[in-house]
C-alpha cells in the first residue's frame, strides 16, 4: 500500500456507517492507502448510534489528494463552520473535494462553479432547496467530476470504483479517455453488482452475464456470447429461461436501458448519443424506453433535472 494517503475521509456526526464501510473495502481492496479523520479527538457518531475512532486530524494536502466528507444533514452550526473551514482548506491546497450522503449539502455551501451539478436523493435535495444559493441537483447515484464529486450514501463505493477505473489509470502523458469510455465506465459503476441483481448462482449464467456487463456499449450478439460460453444459443436461451427467468436477449436488453437511463438522467449527452453507443437507433430507443420505465426518455430526463 502507497505510503501516501490520496483519501481523507472527514467523518461527521450522523454519516452513514454502511457507506463508509463499503467506501473503505473499494480502497483496501485496491491498495489504495485512506485515512479516516474527524474534527475532533473523540469518536465520532454515525447514522445507527455507533461511535467510530478514527485516525486523528487531517494533515496538510498535497495537490490532488481527496477530501471524501461522509456526514448526516443534522450538523450543528458549530461542526457546520469548522467542516466547511476545513472544505476550503483543502482547496486551496489543491484537494479535490467530495461529498457523500448529508456531505453534498456542507459542499453545496462552498462558492463551487456555476457548472457544477450534485448528486442527491430525495431528503437531501430538499435540504438543498433551502440554501440561499440553490446549487443544481441530479436523481442520479453519483456525479464525477475532476474535482468536485458527489454520491448519495449508497453510491459510494461506486464513485470510488468509477475514480479508480477511470481518473487514476490515466498516466500524466496518456490521451484523454474518449467521452463514451467515460460514459461507459460511469454506467457499470452504479449498477448493482451481478450477484445482488440476478436471481442465480449457475456460473455459465454469471459468466454470460459478466460479458452483457462488459459490452453494455457496441452489444455483442447473442450467437457470439453463445459462443464464448461454449454453448448453442438454443441452451443458453434454455439456460437463462431456467434460472433468470428470461431470454438472453431481453435481459441483456434490459441491462443496456438500465446503463442508458443513468446517462439519461444525468442530461450530459444527446440523446441520440447514448441511444447509439447503447445499441439503439432513436426511434427504438424511446419506445422500448418507454415500455420498461413507463416515460419516455425526454421526459425523465427534465424530471431528474427538476425541470
Amino acid at each position: 500500500m502507497d505510503a501516501t494517503l490520496p483519501f481523507r475521509f472527514l467523518l461527521l456526526p450522523g454519516f452513514d456507517l454502511a457507506a463508509l464501510g463499503a467506501a473503505s473495502t473499494v480502497l483496501s481492496d485496491a491498495g489504495t492507502a485512506f485515512q479516516t479523520t474527524a474534527l475532533g479527538d473523540a469518536p465520532v457518531p454515525g447514522d445507527s448510534g455507533v461511535h467510530v475512532a478514527h485516525g486523528g486530524p487531517i494533515p496538510p494536502f498535497d495537490p490532488g489528494d481527496t477530501l471524501v466528507v461522509f456526514a448526516g444533514l443534522d450538523l450543528d452550526e458549530d461542526t457546520t463552520e469548522a467542516a466547511l473551514a476545513l472544505l476550503r482548506r483543502a482547496e486551496r491546497q489543491g484537494g479535490r473535494l467530495w461529498g457523500i450522503g448529508g456531505g453534498v449539502l456542507l459542499l453545496a455551501q462552498l462558492r463551487l462553479p456555476d457548472d457544477v451539478v450534485l448528486s442527491a436523493n430525495p431528503v437531501t435535495a430538499q435540504a438543498l432547496a433551502k440554501l440561499r444559493r440553490r446549487p443544481r441537483v441530479i436523481d442520479t447515484p453519483f456525479v464525477w467530476s475532476p474535482v468536485i464529486s458527489t454520491a448519495r450514501a449508497a453510491a459510494a463505493a461506486a464513485l470510488l470504483r468509477y475514480d479508480l477505473s477511470i481518473a487514476h489509470r490515466i498516466e500524466p502523458d496518456a490521451a484523454p479517455l474518449p467521452a463514451s469510455e467515460r460514459s461507459a465506465e460511469a454506467a457499470r459503476s452504479q449498477l448493482l453488482p451481478i450477484e445482488d441483481r440476478y436471481p442465480t448462482r449457475n456460473g455459465t449464467v454469471l459468466r454470460g452475464l459478466g460479458l452483457m456487463r462488459a459490452n453494455l456499449f457496441r452489444p455483442v450478439s447473442i450467437a457470439a456470447l453463445s459462443l464464448s460460453l461454449g454453448l448453442s444459443q438454443r441452451q443458453l436461451e434454455r439456460l437463462f429461461e431456467r434460472e433468470v427467468g428470461d431470454s438472453p436477449a431481453a435481459i441483456y436488453r434490459a441491462m443496456r436501458l438500465e446503463a442508458a437511463r443513468l446517462e439519461v438522467r444525468q442530461g450530459r449527452r444527446p440523446m441520440q448519443d447514448i441511444a447509439h453507443d447503447f445499441g439503439f437507433t432513436s426511434g427504438s430507443f424511446s419506445k422500448t424506453y418507454q415500455r420498461q420505465f413507463g416515460v419516455a426518455p425526454t421526459m425523465d430526463r427534465r424530471a431528474a433535472m427538476g425541470a
